[in-house]
């Protein structure tokens, strides 16, 4: 009965693609990368990337660093997956949002720094002025559209060919199934109203615009709307989606003698993604975390998204461990948190009451915040 159903489903797909006048063929972005991800001699890696160091009871990367290290494999290349911001790795000025996606069958490859594991980089021109750490927040499994927006009825939808006919590469993963979208040639905004018969609504929309509560791996149709004539299209939920977050600059890294720099990560991150130095993304697992983390590639359990970069009700920084920004004297700690915020800098951006000092020395006040 089950291979009947799934005959049916893509017989249905095909169906479909003629009769819109789509075809799905393969893309040099979908092509397999035949370049290894794991390494024993940290003399194989290759430059211009970033590894994570594992090797299961040693705590020191050092007496891993020999030339002439054979064994099971200890270095692990931070992934790219697929982005949308090819050749703007280090430049979040575009105007498109940033999305990096990840197919199910290769999401176990994003290395993981939990505990005594190393991150390293390898460069065999320059020694980084700084270390950019591009956070990602993750949106665990969908299918692969990102960044839809809703209308003002509530209605979402992507921009397909708006301001430009390559619109769309900002937010359809053209290595997934998704590609098969990539068919219409005179559609400003491509609507998606519901997905396994059930309609897309801010309820299941995540912050970056991608359908929650799929189960990885299965299919569902999907119902687009071009116009207002709709599309059905057959898509999985196969793709690990991820959305820029926020950003953090260090400059803390240490010689090894070796061909290697050591990265140390900030002691202010949570558990989340973070894309480094603009060539790769690898999984970090606080302290905290690591007593419940499940070693997998995905862990409903563990708050990923929880920001670390504070705002006030006006949009104003007001805790950014990056730029020193709310970490003066004494500090304010949430128990469920890795952060803090200066009680100091807390106080400064809280309403004063009439009469206070603050309101008979405002250009102080001004001062400080500046």
């Amino acid at each position: 009965m089950r291979k009947k159903k799934v005959i049916g489903i893509s017989f249905f797909m095909a169906l479909t693609l003629m009769l819109t006048g789509c075809s799905v063929f393969p893309t040099l972005a979908g092509m397999e990368s035949k370049e290894a991800k794991a390494y024993a001699n940290v003399y194989d890696l290759k430059a211009n990337k970033a590894y994570v160091w594992h090797h299961e009871g040693e705590a020191d990367i050092r007496q891993d660093l020999a030339r002439d290290r054979e064994g099971e494999n200890i270095f692990f290349a931070c992934s790219k997956g697929d982005t949308n911001f090819k050749g703007k790795e280090l430049d979040r000025s575009g105007q498109y949002p940033r999305s990096i996606w990840v197919s199910s069958s290769k999401d176990d490859e994003i290395p993981t720094i939990i505990g005594n594991n190393a991150l390293i980089y390898i460069s065999k021109t320059t020694v980084p002025e700084e270390i950019v750490f591009e956070r990602f927040a993750d949106y665990g499994y969908s299918i692969g559209v990102s960044n839809m927006i809703p209308d003002e009825g509530g209605h979402y939808y992507f921009v397909y060919a708006e301001t430009d006919k390559d619109d769309y590469k900002y937010y359809v993963d053209t290595a997934s199934e998704a590609f098969s979208l990539l068919c219409f040639d005179t559609v400003a905004r491509l609507y998606l109203d519901k997905v396994g018969g059930v309609l897309v609504t801010e309820e299941n929309v995540s912050e970056g615009g991608t359908v929650l509560g799929l189960t990885k791996d299965a299919q569902y149709v999907c119902e687009f709307y071009t116009g207002t004539f709709y599309q059905d299209f057959v898509l999985s939920a196969n793709i690990h989606s991820f959305g820029s977050m926020e950003q953090f600059v260090s400059y803390d890294y240490e010689f090894l003698h070796s061909n290697c720099i050591k990265i140390n990560i900030p002691e202010y991150f949570k558990s989340g993604y973070y894309f480094v130095q603009g060539v790769g993304l690898f999984r970090y697992v606080s302290e905290q975390d690591a007593k419940v983390y499940n070693g997998e590639a995905y862990d409903p359990g563990i708050d990923w998204n929880d920001p670390i970069i504070l705002y006030d009700e006006y949009g104003v920084v007001i805790f950014d461990p990056s730029l020193g920004i709310g970490m003066e004297e004494e500090t304010i700690t949430d128990e469920n948190s890795d952060a803090g915020v200066s009680r100091e800098e807390v106080e400064s951006y809280l309403p004063f009451e009439e009469g206070s000092e603050a309101d008979e020395e405002p250009d102080s006040l001004d001062r400080d915040r500046r």
